[in-house]
């Protein structure tokens, strides 16, 4: 009886003990998935079969010309699958090997070549570890081996495009080894190619499709074709059997080198979304700077766009992670690149990429220009206000200095009153004839000297003042933000410009800055810049280009500098030969020329023209507006002399009238004719005590004075 249950107690732990041997969780190296398969299927020319192909296949497929690996180093991105199937597992393991011992021991002809391998697997323990990686360079080849298109799918999702180095315009190379689906390879190729263009924007991309365990077939996407364009299609270039390409390494070689070549933009239709912004890109969606530089790309490259323009902005990233605006539009699939003078970002950067830049625009803000000064205050502007004051105390001076003389010397008493010497002072201060003739010598030299100063003084001073009539200049004009902020007028701009001031000085300027429709660059807007209603962010290239160039002030200082270029989706298939273009067009001196052409055309003729000769019905003439200060001078006269009127009457008529009132009413009665005849008499006595003149004696000689 125990021996029968010692056997059964060793059968059950010879069981458990099996089983751990064979899950044996601890060891983290058994990844592999061991299913029931034929013998053909299992063995290693099955795996070595599968790496020889790679390998040949691989050379072909990621060729470099010589130009450009001494340009950029060679750099390989290998993905290390966790429980693959068998055979695609231990084809996994050989062509690591293989490639690790290629890098590490080079064989003829020894030659010395900087080259980069990167390895991704998707059993990272910290999987935040690639986040501390810096700037690398970016791959140029990938090699993925699967067994299931969901894998690669998750590769590439959680794994392959959240790499720093993420290129989805290099080569990929996927060997795909399933012996459950040996026959299906047009359809697995159709939507492994689908998916990683819908849903990773990749075009360059070849499939090792494994038909049986010995035979592969070489499988490429030809989406962008001369013939079919942009029509999913796929493409054998040959096979491979038993670990030899075939038919053999050269046709392998030529039919490759045949789709290469026919992968070109030849004959594509590309789909562009433009921002209305002149002089980049008109209203009509057919001129513009851009226009014509793509236009020019178009003939060179031979495709065709369908362009669409609208009134959108280039668009940010909002709080959900999405991007709006144009951009938005190109993540959707909607358009193939955007334009519409836009500058680099780095965030932008991030996400998308961009040509080469082509042409450089500055950006400053613009507000209304000041208003022209009055004329009246220009007349008075001609002098600093110190030589006013200067002015003045020559007249009190020369006032005083006259009254001191005619009062010393035997001058008439008609001449040492001080008012007139006040008024005569003036007078000859301003070249204004007076009937004044002093009798001393003294006095007359003053009055020399007096008269050829206010000569001079009246001289200076028509001169200046014809020129000030023609243009009485402007008021203090607005030319800083902070002026801008105490005026309390609003300003604004793009949105994608409004980062240039998210730091610790400008942050007040980031808050306060407006992101809305009537602060974008346009006509409608730029006429309440204008009105002084508020200030608007601006390239300078669309001002120069405006209507309202003239009627605008731009700040001299602020003014940021950026180059400008098109941007376009991660993984385009044509940036190189864009940029290629790009780069002979500025060497050539095409951009130069046509940066040149714009500014003569709306600086120097435009403001050549604004410089022609008036005509006489356009002439200046004379306005109430510039006579507002003499009229001003003659009110402020008239109101004084009207208030000295008034206080004279009431000292001098006043009390007269209150002696009268307090005489008997009898008396006065009887008295009235004769009181009436003596009050005129004292009034008349009393003006003719203040005003002397003897006209007579004045302006008559002393030896044809009459004496009667």
């Amino acid at each position: 009886m125990w021996s029968n249950y010692q056997s059964a107690i060793c059968l059950l732990l010879q069981r458990l003990l099996l089983a751990y041997a064979i899950v044996n969780p601890a060891n983290d190296t058994a990844n592999t998935v061991i299913y029931m398969l034929p013998a053909k299927d299992l063995g290693p020319e099955t795996w070595r079969a599968g790496v020889d192909c790679l390998d040949s296949f691989a050379q072909i497929f990621f060729y470099r010309n010589p130009r450009e690996r001494f340009t950029r180093s060679y750099n390989l991105m290998l993905t290390n699958a966790f429980n693959l199937s068998t055979p695609a597992d231990q084809i996994q393991e050989g062509f690591h090997k293989l490639i690790n011992e290629a890098v590490t021991q080079a064989g003829e002809p020894h030659r010395s070549e900087l080259f980069q391998l990167r390895v991704i697997s998707d059993h990272l323990i910290n999987k935040d570890k690639n986040k501390n990686f810096g700037e690398l360079l970016l791959a140029d080849n990938y090699v993925i081996i699967v067994d299931t298109v969901e894998r690669l799918l998750s590769l590439m999702s959680r794994y392959v495009s959240r790499m720093r180095s993420w290129n989805p315009g290099a080569r990929f190379l996927v060997l795909f080894h399933n012996p459950q689906v040996h026959n299906r390879p047009l359809r697995v190729a159709s939507q492994i190619f689908s998916e990683l263009m819908s849903s990773f924007y990749v075009h360059r991309v070849a499939l090792i499709y494994a038909d049986s365990a010995l035979d592969y077939n070489l499988l490429v996407n030809d989406y962008y074709s001369n013939v079919d364009c942009r029509i999913l299609s796929v493409q054998s270039v040959g096979q491979c059997h038993d670990g030899q390409l075939f038919p053999s390494p050269k046709a392998v070689y030529a039919a490759m080198t045949d789709y290469i070549s026919g992968f070109s933009p030849k004959n594509c239709t590309f789909f562009v979304c433009a921002s209305i912004s002149a002089p980049f890109v008109e209203a009509d969606c057919i001129l513009g700077i851009e226009m014509r530089i793509l236009g020019f790309m178009r003939n060179r490259l031979q495709f065709t766009i369908n362009q669409t323009c609208s009134l959108e902005s280039r668009g940010e990233m909002d709080s959900s992670g999405n991007w709006n605006g144009l951009l938005g539009k190109l993540t959707d699939g909607e358009c193939d690149f955007v334009m519409g003078g836009y500058y680099p970002d780095n965030e932008v950067a991030d996400f998308f990429w961009g040509s080469d830049c082509y042409l450089q625009d500055a950006h400053t803000f613009y507000i209304k220009v000041a208003d022209r000064r009055p004329a009246w205050q220009a007349m008075v502007g001609i002098f600093e206000p110190s030589t006013w004051i200067g002015f003045i105390v020559v007249l009190l001076i020369s006032w005083l200095f006259w009254f001191v003389l005619v009062s010393l010397l035997p001058e008439p008493d008609y001449f040492q009153q001080i008012s007139l010497t006040a008024i005569n002072a003036l007078a000859v201060s301003i070249s204004v004839a007076v009937q004044e003739r002093p009798v001393c010598q003294s006095t007359r030299l003053f009055f020399m000297a007096l008269t050829l100063y206010g000569l001079n003084v009246v001289a200076t001073y028509s001169s200046k003042m014809i020129a000030t009539f023609q243009d009485p200049g402007y008021l203090h004009q607005l030319d800083e933000l902070t002026e801008v902020m105490a005026a309390g007028i609003p300003f604004g701009g793009h949105e994608e410009s409004r980062d240039w001031f998210e730091n610790d000085e400008d942050m007040w300027v980031f808050n306060s800055y407006n992101v809305s429709p009537e602060f974008i660059p346009k006509t409608e807007n730029l006429l309440a810049v204008k009105w002084g209603q508020r200030c608007i962010l601006s390239n300078r290239m669309y001002t120069l280009q405006s209507a309202l160039a003239d009627d605008i002030f731009a700040f001299p200082q602020n003014v940021f500098t950026s180059p400008v270029q098109m941007i376009m989706k991660a993984g385009f298939p044509f940036l190189f030969e864009m940029n290629s273009i790009i780069r002979s067009m500025r060497d050539v001196g095409i951009f130069q020329k046509i940066d040149a052409d714009f500014r003569y055309n709306n600086t120097y003729l435009n403001r050549i023209a604004k410089m022609r000769p008036l005509f006489a019905e356009n002439a200046i003439v004379l306005t109430t507006e510039h006579l507002k200060g003499p009229f001003g001078i003659l009110g402020v006269g008239v109101l004084c002399s009207s208030v000295a009127f008034l206080g004279e009457l009431m000292i001098r008529y006043w009390p007269c009238r209150l002696q009268v009132k307090q005489q008997p009413s009898a008396t006065r009665t009887r008295t009235r004719r004769k009181r009436t005849k003596e009050a005129g008499k004292l009034r008349r006595s009393e003006w003719e005590r203040q005003v002397q003149v003897a006209p007579v004696i004045r302006f008559t000689p002393v030896k044809r004075r009459k004496v009667l």
